[in-house]
């Protein structure tokens, strides 16, 4: 190789030189230099979608402080028994042909029964109740009724104070 530049014209030398000076820049610029401007962009747009989260977040913060104060404030029994927030429910619900017993288990369970109820508006009574008081299902057993969508229902709710 040293005897075949020895051999080369000084002008020849000089373009391979630069030739070779051309090439080592241009390997830089595609192995180094590129590689790190596009994980600078990706950086930059990353940093930029995070910022927009961040200010929509804080866009909503107030709209979310006051549906989580408004949800407590709903989720209490208003001052009503168990008893009488079940049976005002499910009547409200239009379940009061169905409504055959409601009876007492402790100070904070009731037991319902609901005969030849609809089947979907006593799940629909279930859900309100729970999202909008401190109530829950603790047992719950359903039996098909004699009509199609009808259902025999016997429930405990139980009060989560």
């Amino acid at each position: 190789m040293r005897e075949y530049w020895t051999r080369l014209k000084p002008r020849q030398q000089l373009l391979l030189g630069a030739a070779a000076l051309v090439l080592l820049g241009a390997l830089v610029f595609l192995w180094a230099w590129e590689p790190l401007a596009e994980s600078r962009d990706l950086e930059r747009e990353r940093v930029a979608a995070q910022r927009a989260l961040l200010d929509w977040l804080e866009a909503v913060e107030p709209a979310a402080q006051a549906l989580r104060q408004g949800q407590t404030a709903a989720r209490d029994l208003g001052g009503r028994s168990l008893l009488g927030l079940a049976d005002q429910t499910a009547r409200a619900a239009g379940l009061a042909g169905s409504l055959t017993r409601i009876e007492p288990v402790s100070d904070n369970q009731v037991r319902v029964w609901l005969d030849e109820a609809e089947f979907t508006a006593t799940l629909r009574w279930l859900e309100t109740l729970s999202i909008n008081h401190p109530v829950r299902a603790a047992q719950l057993e359903v039996e098909r009724g004699r009509a199609a969508g009808m259902v025999n229902v016997r429930v405990t709710l139980s009060a989560d104070s």
